[in-house]
């Protein structure tokens, strides 16, 4: 496949590095916040992303002090300057929002969110809650905010996040908007890893894209398939979708290279 050039987007920036793909918001003036050339741009990137064989993780963060403050409140997103006089403007506005979501959730690479400060709403936690993992700094914190508005949480929150949390503890984040700090993030499983900085962070990525960038790209994208098949299939068939996977993952070129370096590394370790 051939691959177009990645494009100066105004709002953000992507970069392939080998396997790794990494794309940063790139509104430090405005937190971060989703306003809609962002999410343009998004799209966009997200598509190059989906076309780009090889690829075998995503890396998103933000740049500045915040991963994302959410929507920028100046613009159509929080109902501002909006045109359409129908009582359906608002469910347009953010049908279209929510292509970001889907797109990002349905990469076939891993999707790591880098948490580089506080998350909210569905704009901020949103994005960070559709990747697979979450690794924050032990500064962030994270929090929802539609029934301070007295509207209904979106950006798919809520359904991703007590997937992840549980529904009561949705419940306690969408109705009564608390700040959950990393810490307590960490216990509920918002977040897989805390570190304590900025550089933390930094090292952190590049240790992961490191140890990624070595996966094979096939083995990896079928293993993310396959633990999401999981999510909604009976355990027979899941036996099953394994044993067919693997078979195939055991014909691979990688796999066969590995084994013998795996192999003979035991070998060594004995004697």
């Amino acid at each position: 496949m051939v691959h177009r050039d990645v494009p100066d987007y105004a709002t953000l920036t992507l970069a392939f590095e080998g396997r790794i793909a990494r794309l940063t918001l790139n509104r430090p003036e405005r937190l971060n916040a989703l306003n809609p050339e962002m999410l343009s741009d998004l799209l966009d990137a997200l598509e190059l992303v989906r076309s780009h064989d090889g690829l075998n993780a995503l890396f998103l963060q933000g740049s500045g002090r915040l991963f994302s403050a959410g929507v920028d409140l100046d613009t159509p997103f929080f109902m501002e300057h909006v045109d359409d006089p129908s009582v359906f403007a608002g469910t347009r506005l953010l049908n279209a929002q929510h292509r970001v979501i889907t797109a990002l959730f349905d990469q076939d690479v891993i999707t790591i969110a880098a948490l580089n400060g506080h998350a909210c709403g569905g704009g901020g936690l949103g994005l960070a809650m559709a990747c697979d993992m979450r690794i924050s700094v032990r500064g962030a914190r994270f929090w929802m905010v539609p029934l301070m508005l007295d509207v209904i949480q979106d950006f798919g929150l809520s359904w991703l996040a007590q997937r992840v949390i549980g529904p009561s503890r949705a419940i306690q984040m969408a109705v009564l908007g608390q700040k959950i700090d990393a810490e307590t993030a960490l216990t509920w499983g918002l977040v897989n890893e805390l570190v304590d900085d900025q550089p933390a962070l930094t090292a952190r990525m590049n240790a992961l894209a490191a140890q990624m960038g070595g996966m094979g790209s096939d083995a990896l994208r079928m293993m993310k398939l396959v633990l999401r098949n999981g999510e909604r299939s009976d355990l027979r068939s899941q036996l099953g979708m394994e044993a067919v996977a693997n078979g195939l993952t055991f014909q691979s070129d990688e796999f066969k290279q590995k084994k013998s370096a795996y192999l003979r590394a035991l070998k060594e370790d004995r004697k």
